[in-house]
C-alpha cells in the first residue's frame, strides 16, 4: 500500500506537465555515515545509517497551491500517517496567504546542531523530560499577512492536534476514552490514532507568531499559544523568542522557549504541573566558501509535578507517573563541528558533542523528599552528510 501511495504521487507528478499546473518535488536526506557515542552507565556504541528522509511535492495553481510531505522515516503502518504534511493554500493579494489541512504550527525556528538536532525536536544523548516538542503533524488553519519587503509578517493559526484518544463508549469506563487496561481501564494509559478530521469542541489551540525584519541580514520573532483539549486539567501555553543576525562571515541565531503543560492522569507521561524552558545559541563562521565553522549549545530546564494518585477523583490514572513527586532536570548541551560544502546541495560535517544532565528528584535516602540525584555525562564524535533535492 504505501509503494502504491508513493507511484501514485511520482506518476501525478509526471502526468501534470501537460497540464496548467506547477509541480516540484524536493527532498531532504541526513545520513550518519559515523558516529561513536558514550554515555554513561552506558556501553559505549558506533552507529552509522540513516537519520532523516523527507519526500515533499508541491503543487501550484494560479493563486493556489498544495505541498504534501511524506513521512518515510515515521511509523507507516499506522493508518492516516503516511503523509506528514498535506496542506492547501491560497494567495489572492500581495502580501496574504490563507492555509488549511495537516501541516505545522509555525512557532519554532528550531536550528539544527552538527550531529544532534534541536531539543525540541529530540535531539539529545541522555534524554530530556519536556513535552512541548516541535508542532507538526497538526490539522490547522492559517493567515499570514505581510513579508520581507514590508518588514515584518504575521502568521495565526487556529490548530489541533492530529494523534486524538480513542472514543470509548461503555458507560461504565470512568476515562471515557480506550486504554490499554481492559479489565481496569481506570488504571490503563490512553490509546491514542491518528484522524483525519477533528472534533474542535474537544481540542482547539490557538498561535500567532510575528516576524520583524528591520535591515538586511536581521530576523527576529516573538509568537505564542495556547491550547485547550478537553481531556486535559489545564490549559496548555508557550511563549517563543527567536532571531538571527549576519554580518560578513559570522552568523549568529538564538532562541528561549517557555511552556507550561498539564495533561491527563491516564495519559502515557501523565503530568499535573510542568514548567519549561528551553535555550539556543548558535553561532557558524564561514572561513571559505566552501567551509564553515559551527558552535552550538542548549539547554533545557524542567520543573514538573506529578499528578497524586490518591488525590485524583473518580479512581483513574495510570499506575507509573501519578506518584504526586516533584522533579527538576536540567540539560546541557554544546557541539562542535566543521561543515563542508562539497556541491551546491551536498554539506559534509565532522563535529563533537558534549551534555549534562542534572537531576533532582524524590530519592529513597531521605524518605523520598525532593533531593540533588546527581549529574551523567555523555559525548559523541560524529560525521554525516546532508543531501537536499
Amino acid at each position: 500500500m504505501k509503494f502504491l501511495f508513493i507511484s501514485f504521487f511520482i506518476t501525478l507528478f509526471l502526468a501534470t506537465k501537460t497540464y496548467a499546473l506547477d509541480t516540484e518535488v524536493k527532498g531532504f536526506i541526513a545520513l550518519n555515515t559515523l558516529s561513536y557515542e558514550s554515555v554513561e552507565d552506558r556501553d559505549p556504541t558506533m552507529k552509522m545509517g540513516i537519520g532523516t528522509i523527507d519526500l515533499k511535492f508541491y503543487f501550484n495553481h494560479e493563486d493556489f497551491g498544495a505541498k504534501i510531505k511524506l513521512d518515510l522515516d515515521g511509523q507507516l503502518d499506522e493508518p492516516n500517517n503516511l503523509y506528514e504534511e498535506a496542506m492547501l493554500t491560497w494567495r489572492p493579494m500581495r502580501n496574504w496567504r490563507f492555509g488549511i489541512g495537516k501541516g505545522k504550527v509555525r512557532i519554532h525556528q528550531m536550528a539544527f546542531g552538527v550531529l544532534e538536532s534541536h531539543y525540541i525536536d529530540g535531539g539529545s544523548l541522555l534524554g530530556t523530560k519536556h513535552s512541548f516538542r516541535d508542532q507538526d503533524r497538526k490539522i490547522v488553519g492559517e493567515i499570514s499577512y505581510g513579508g520581507y519587503r514590508k518588514g515584518f509578517r504575521n502568521t495565526f493559526n487556529v490548530y489541533a492536534d492530529s494523534r486524538q484518544p480513542k472514543e470509548d463508549y461503555d458507560t461504565s469506563n470512568p476515562v471515557g476514552y480506550e486504554t490499554d487496561n481492559s479489565s481496569n481501564p481506570g488504571r490503563g494509559e490512553i490509546i491514542y490514532e491518528t484522524e483525519k478530521e477533528i472534533d474542535t469542541r474537544k481540542d482547539i489551540g490557538i498561535a500567532n507568531k510575528i516576524y520583524f525584519y528591520p535591515k538586511r541580514g536581521v530576523e527576529f520573532a516573538i509568537g505564542g499559544l495556547i491550547k485547550d483539549r478537553d481531556l486535559d486539567y489545564n490549559l496548555n501555553w508557550a511563549t517563543d523568542i527567536s532571531g538571527k543576525y549576519k554580518t560578513g562571515a559570522w552568523e549568529f541565531i538564538f532562541e528561549y522557549t517557555f511552556a507550561y503543560v498539564s495533561n491527563h492522569p491516564n495519559d502515557r507521561y501523565a503530568i499535573e504541573h510542568q514548567y519549561e524552558q528551553l535555550g539556543q545559541l548558535q553561532v557558524l563562521y564561514e572561513l571559505t566558501e566552501i567551509t564553515t565553522l559551527q558552535l552550538n549549545t542548549e539547554f533545557a530546564l524542567v520543573n514538573s509535578q506529578e499528578f497524586n494518585k490518591n488525590n485524583i477523583p473518580n479512581g483513574v490514572g495510570q499506575q507509573n507517573f501519578n506518584r504526586g513527586q516533584n522533579a527538576h532536570t536540567n540539560n546541557y548541551k554544546v557541539d562542535f563541528g566543521v561543515i563542508w560544502k562539497m556541491a551546491k546541495r551536498v554539506n559534509f560535517k565532522v563535529g563533537a558533542l558534549y551534555e549534562r544532565k542534572y537531576e533532582w528528584k524524590a530519592l529513597s535516602h531521605l524518605g523520598y523528599a525532593h533531593g540533588y540525584a546527581g549529574f551523567r555525562d555523555a559525548w559523541a564524535l560524529g560525521s554525516g552528510v546532508n543531501f537536499w533535492f
